[in-house]
């Protein structure tokens, strides 16, 4: 018989996470109530941006006319066809179609296509650049995914999002593109980022990620969890 294991894909949030500049830290945590001040409990009020952390990109972010994350059935946020797919990025740059191309057996059939760039490792070594200079996908790469791989429903990324300070208007370009801005047949890709995709992660064989259900909210903190089986 075969087993499963979990492993967590969420960093912890923390009000010193690197985060894409100009964004709120991504989480505070104020006591209002404390056994160590005399009360009968510990409550604690939280603050949370809805793109910092480990989060998701629903539709609306970026699509007027795409769903928020509370409009999508639980099931949107369950992925049973993971695909893990190494593009090494070191020093950050696109992701570009050839890049997609010469992986396209491995995204063929794919539900969600977990981009470990290698960037990640930043994140602790370097949590000043890590937000500045990571990879980002080309919008042409993004089109790419939404016109010839179907089953994709989902991509995550070991940078900070799936675009770049370095590159604002292809960044947006990107995001508007898989969020299906113009698109009459109303496809679009979630998008999640700044997910922990550690060098020893095996393919998972299922991927379970789900955001806060906060109506009005265009994105979400997620607890991302992958299903390994021996």
């Amino acid at each position: 018989m075969t087993s499963a294991t979990f492993r967590v894909l969420s960093h912890p949030l923390t009000a010193d996470a690197p985060v894409w500049p100009g964004n709120p830290p991504a989480a505070r945590v104020q006591l209002v109530e404390s056994i160590a001040r005399g009360d009968v409990d510990n409550a604690a009020a939280l603050s949370l941006f809805s793109h910092s952390g480990t989060h998701v990109d629903t539709p609306w972010h970026f699509n007027p006319d795409g769903p928020a994350a509370d409009q999508l059935p639980i099931s949107a946020f369950i992925f049973s066809a993971p695909r893990l797919v190494d593009i090494p990025k070191p020093e950050g740059g696109f992701i570009t179609v050839s890049d997609l191309a010469a992986r396209a057996e491995a995204l063929d059939g794919a539900d969600i296509v977990l981009l470990r760039t290698g960037w990640g490792s930043l994140r602790a070594e370097d949590p000043e650049r890590y937000p500045l200079e990571g990879p980002l996908l080309h919008p042409d790469a993004a089109q790419l995914l939404m016109d010839r791989h179907g089953s994709v429903r989902a991509i995550a990324t070991d940078a900070v999002s799936i675009g770049s300070p370095q590159d604002r208007a292809a960044s947006v370009r990107t995001h508007r593109i898989l969020t299906g801005v113009g698109r009459d047949d109303g496809r679009f890709i979630l998008i999640y980022e700044d997910v922990l995709l550690e060098p020893d992660l095996p393919a998972p064989a299922r991927v379970y990620a789900w955001p806060l259900m906060v109506p009005g909210s265009d994105g979400s903190p997620c607890t991302i969890v992958a299903e390994l089986v021996e």
